[in-house]
């Protein structure tokens, strides 16, 4: 069964496959509709020396809950006025120890479930972050709204759009926006 509201506990199926089954350095979360660059992701992920935590995609800092519309959160669901930072959903990473930390919380029954699975895994790192330091690492090359030149990830990119990209990363060598739908 397939449901935007589903979308958190798939989140943290993906830190626990990443964890258990392929016992990965990072975690990546993309939406089916965005294309990603994974040579150019890896590479903004490696830029954190060392064994250190990391958070990495394009943060939302201050943002603040919408109280009306398609997004819109009651006072029930999140009663302060800021979300803690986090990464629009699109597509980011984290390290392995943060995705293990959400696995081990989950079972344990002690993680927040937010409806929205970015502002939760914002929430999860931020949790994290209290006990071990986290860095964090912002760029708008993990495009929200579409697709920019030098694009990490580019969202609401349809099969066509994606085809076209990867050609021109293929031919071209370097990252180009398809403008067709």
């Amino acid at each position: 069964m397939d449901n935007y509201d589903l979308v958190v506990l798939k989140t943290v199926a993906i830190c626990e496959y990443g964890v258990r089954s392929v016992a990965a350095k990072y975690i990546m979360k993309c939406d089916d509709d965005t294309f990603v660059r994974v040579d150019a992701a890896m590479k903004e992920a490696k830029k954190v020396h060392g064994d250190r935590s990391l958070y990495v995609g394009n943060i939302n800092y201050y943002h603040r809950p919408l109280r009306h519309g398609k997004w819109a959160v009651t006072y029930e669901e999140w009663p302060e006025e800021e979300y803690p930072p986090y990464a629009n959903g699109p597509g980011y990473i984290v390290s392995s120890d943060i995705a293990k930390f959400i696995v081990s919380e989950f079972e344990e029954h002690k993680l927040r479930l937010f409806k929205m699975e970015d502002v939760s895994m914002g929430m999860w790192v931020e949790q994290f972050n209290s006990s071990r330091p986290v860095e964090y690492l912002h760029s708008v090359k993990f495009c929200q709204f579409g697709c920019i030149e030098g694009y990490y990830t580019a969202h609401y990119q349809s099969p066509r759009q994606m085809i076209c990209m990867w050609d021109k990363l293929q031919h071209h060598g370097k990252p180009q926006c398809c403008n067709m739908r």
